[in-house]
């Protein structure tokens, strides 16, 4: 599912840019210089595919669908809208530091210090009590 869908996206993309008239253009060039070789040597089979005066058909039809896609975009309407202007405003957030209404109540006066002492014995870290088992 991936692949196709990658492979949906690359095509979409060469097509939306107007590779594929490169890419036809490419084969059609290679299959020339292949055509012509067979008459002469391969830098004449060059000279006469790259000259303009020797187009084979495959040059003529990506010609003649180039020429169309440019009508097609001449032809299409522009629209004459106002330029969009575009800027980003950055505003500094607003904090509020100040506490809600929430009343904050004194401590409990009837509270007492603790008066009882610890219990005995002291309780013994557990590295003494180790030790003693052992």
């Amino acid at each position: 599912m991936r692949v196709a869908l990658r492979l949906t996206t690359v095509v979409l993309l060469v097509l939306s840019l107007g590779l594929h008239w490169a890419l036809l253009q490419t084969v059609a060039w290679t299959g020339m210089v292949i055509a012509y070789s067979r008459d002469g040597s391969v830098r004449q089979a060059v000279a006469r595919t790259f000259d303009g005066e020797h187009p084979c058909p495959l040059c003529k039809v990506i010609q003649q669908g180039r020429e169309e896609e440019r009508q097609q975009q001449q032809d299409a309407p522009v629209k004459s809208a106002k330029p969009l202007l575009m800027a980003v405003v950055w505003q500094a957030p607003e904090f509020d530091f100040r506490c809600p209404g929430v009343p904050v109540r004194p401590p409990a006066r009837s509270l007492s210090p603790r008066v009882e002492p610890p219990p005995k014995p002291h309780p013994r870290s557990a590295s003494l009590v180790a030790s003693a088992v052992a």
